[in-house]
């Protein structure tokens, strides 16, 4: 029994070790690579190497965090500084002040978004390369036996650069991490510190309208804290700072104006230089006072006038640095130019103004700085009231503006507002009123005389190409006299847009525009916004006036008065035609607008133009093949049916002719292809006309030919070219008819020409005795 039992368990070890030796035998020939795998082995190490270097590659340029590393720091420490200086001086922060805070907070907010958009890019792009490396370091085909050293060596190199790879990641996405975190603290302590300065600044409009401080009969010294001189020390040393913070981040924009300046600068120079070697340059200039009185202040006064333009809401500090610099340079541009009673006015002015620039920028209230206001205040309404008074012209080279005496009324009442909220303990609306007054005044004067510069920088390039050849094309005066009226127009919006800024609700309406554009409203089914809308019109506003410009810039007046023939005017129809082409397709495109619906809509127009609009369409259609085929161009002597004259403007839709009576006729395009139409001009100049006449019949033809011919020999009218046609028309019951033709070499000396021939025949007849009949 127990023989049979060991026997049992004998065979049972024995089956259980043969299964495991069996099991082991499998292992090793599964852990040792055969000459199948060893081509795949290789491809796979060759792929590997690849990922590992392009891996390495984007390692080494697609992870710069220098940027961050030194942009971060300064705007963690100007947060820290504009969050302490919150906490501490929050009740005595003026409105000025906590925007100016708020602007470079948001601006810090834009760059740190940027920061954490970049740094979650890095993340995602290094997680996914730490993936792939690290199925390289898991691959069950790379941890086997294998009996060639030589791929063995190879296999090991690529598991030591993978794993090198994999720690110089870590590394990295290691340092993005923590400056991941940073980012993402500074964003969370910028917002709800904008959230509070916007909550305080909200709080400070609504509160202004009520007495913050005593009235100015009440005020004692140790009301306040600090001096007048300390305030404005520590106020302008803040502004200063903030101001340099600013410039920092906009330094693309000031090259960008400067290079401006520079091209303006050069473009004044080269017109100057070259005008001074014109004999009439003194009379030129005449008519150019502030460019002649200095090219370079007039040069600077530009480029301080636009450049602010140039930035969207900066801070106060900023546009009033810029402000200032503008109204020193403006004092000496147009001293001389000012009449001798407004001398002392004008510097009043810019003192005064100076004054309540630095009182807008204070980051809190003075005894002194009551004080001042009250005094500022009355000066001004004395000067308002003296310009009110006054007859005499305020310059002696600009002209007086319709607007002139309404804007001082608009300041004056500003004025007054703000002397009553000071002397009432309203000291915010004291200093926006009064700020806002002189802002006005000022502004007003700045664009008056910015225009004017334009201008006379317009004038002095019609005068510097007088006589070039690309006066003959573009019409610099009439540029000059369209200018104006579009730079008055700019003017004004950039008046409006300087007064509800210096009010401080600039802010206020770019939101409310925005909302007013951009909420989507419906009709139907179609879903559109007022600035899609706008955009549409807009572009094809801009279309036409580049049309416009066109039509004009190569001016069709002297191909009129001095009889030329201007094909390049003729061509400028399919630029126009293709402007307004392009400028559709743009609008359509910028405004959002389906194409399907568009071919809905012009499928519908098609059935209106099939019935209604068969003649306008023609028209357009003749036009463009008036201006593929040039049967007529800019210039030309033509006639068409009972009307004649030259043609002034090839149009979309029709032609104007200008006619020897001074009218301009509108002809349709589609009657220019469709009647028979008489082109004096389309070869040359030259024309035939004749005239007849009656001499008797016993009178001696040859004699009389040979006399007629030598008088019209002499006549300067009659081309030399051509010999005078002279033949026997008829013989009339009284006389025989003579028919004479002559040339003239331009169309426009033909009546002249052939006035003076028959003068001159009449006269030469009679001194050899014979003596005209009746021709008829």
């Amino acid at each position: 029994m127990l023989k049979k039992i060991f026997l049992s368990l004998f065979v049972l070890f024995a089956f259980q070790l043969a299964v495991a030796q069996k099991k082991i035998n499998v292992k090793v020939v599964q852990d040792t690579l055969t000459d199948l795998q060893t081509p795949n082995l290789v491809n796979k190490i060759e792929n590997y190497k690849l990922l590992i270097d392009r891996n390495n590659f984007l390692l080494k340029k697609n992870y710069d965090l220098t940027g961050i590393e030194k942009e971060v720091p300064p705007i963690e420490k100007g947060i820290s500084g504009f969050k302490n200086k919150f906490d501490s001086l929050s009740k005595n922060m003026n409105i000025r002040n906590l925007n100016s805070i708020i602007i470079l907070l948001e601006e810090a907010t834009e760059k740190l978004d940027t920061y954490q958009k970049k740094l979650a890019d890095y993340q995602k792009k290094l997680n996914d390369s730490n993936t792939e490396i690290d199925k390289i370091l898991v691959d069950k085909d790379l941890n086997i036996s294998i009996s060639d050293s030589v791929l063995n060596e190879q296999v090991h190199e690529l598991l030591v650069d993978a794993k090198n790879l994999q720690y110089q990641q870590k590394k990295i996405l290691s340092s993005v991490n923590f400056w991941n975190s940073k980012v993402s603290v500074c964003m969370y302590q910028t917002n709800d510190l904008v959230s509070d300065m916007t909550y305080m600044g909200i709080a400070k409009k609504m509160d202004m309208f009520s007495a913050e401080e005593s009235s100015l009969f009440s005020l004692k010294t140790k009301a306040y804290k600090n001096s007048l001189y300390t305030v404005v020390t520590n106020s302008l040393t803040s502004s200063f700072k903030i101001v340099t913070i600013y410039l920092k981040s906009r330094t693309g924009v000031i090259i960008f104006t400067l290079f401006i300046f520079i091209g303006l600068t050069f473009w004044l120079n080269y017109n100057l230089r070259r005008i001074k070697k014109q004999e009439d340059s003194a009379t030129i200039l005449s008519l150019s006072n502030l460019i002649k009185r200095s090219m370079w202040l007039s040069s600077i006064f530009c480029f301080l006038t636009y450049m602010p333009l140039f930035f969207g809401n900066p801070p106060m500090s900023f546009l009033h640095l810029f402000e200032f610099a503008r109204i020193i340079v403006l004092y000496f541009l147009i001293a001389p130019f000012i009449n001798q009673p407004f001398k002392i006015v004008w510097t009043g002015i810019v003192i005064i103004w100076t004054g309540y620039a630095i009182d807008d920028l204070l980051l809190e209230s003075a005894y002194g700085e009551r004080m001042l206001l009250l005094f500022l205040g009355i000066i001004m309404i004395f000067i308002c009231v003296f310009l009110l008074k006054s007859k005499e012209k305020f310059f002696r080279i600009l002209e007086e503006s319709p607007v002139a005496r309404a804007l001082i009324i608009f300041v004056l009442f500003q004025i007054i507002i703000s002397v009553l909220c000071n002397i009432t303990g309203r000291l915010t609306l004291a200093k926006t009123f009064g700020i806002t007054a002189l802002q006005c005044l000022v502004y007003g004067v700045v664009l008056k005389v910015f225009c004017r510069i334009v201008i006379e920088a317009i004038y002095l390039q019609t005068e510097t190409f007088q006589s070039s050849r690309i006066s003959e094309y573009i019409n610099f005066k009439e540029i000059q006299y369209r200018i104006q009226r579009n730079l008055w127009i700019l003017a004004c919006m950039a008046f409006f847009v300087g007064f509800v800024r210096s009010l401080g609700y600039y802010d206020l309406l770019m939101k409310f525009s925005s909302n007013f554009f951009y909420e989507e409203r419906a009709i139907g089914s179609y879903k559109f916004t007022l600035a899609s809308v706008l955009i549409f019109f807009i572009i094809i506003w801009i279309s036409s006036l580049i049309s416009g410009f066109i039509n004009f810039f190569f001016g069709y007046e002297k191909s009129i008065t001095e009889g030329k023939r201007n094909g390049l005017n003729s061509m400028m129809l399919l630029v126009r035609l293709a402007i307004y082409s392009v400028g559709f397709l743009i609008a359509i495109a910028a405004a959002g607008i389906p194409l399907d619906r568009i071919s809905i809509m012009l499928g519908a127009l098609g059935v209106g133009i099939g019935f209604g609009l068969q003649n306008i369409i023609n028209n357009l259609v003749s036009g463009v093949i008036i201006a593929f085929e040039r049967p007529i161009q800019i210039g030309d002597q033509i006639e068409i049916g009972t009307k004649a004259g030259l043609v002034k403007e090839i149009g979309i839709r029709s032609s104007k002719i200008h006619s020897a009576d001074g009218a301009d006729i509108i002809v349709p395009n589609g009657d220019l292809l469709s009647q028979h139409l008489i082109n004096w001009t389309m070869q040359d100049r030259r024309k035939r006309i004749e005239f007849i006449i009656g001499v008797p019949y016993d009178s001696d033809l040859e004699a009389a030919r040979t006399v007629i011919a030598e008088e019209l020999s002499t006549n300067p009218n009659i081309s030399k070219s051509s010999a005078p046609g002279i033949n026997i028309n008829d013989f009339g019951e009284s006389s025989v008819r003579l028919k004479i033709h002559i040339w003239v070499d331009d169309l426009s000396l033909a009546s002249e020409a052939r006035t003076t021939a028959m003068i001159g025949t009449k006269k030469a007849l009679a001194q050899v005795g014979i003596v005209l009949e009746t021709a008829i």
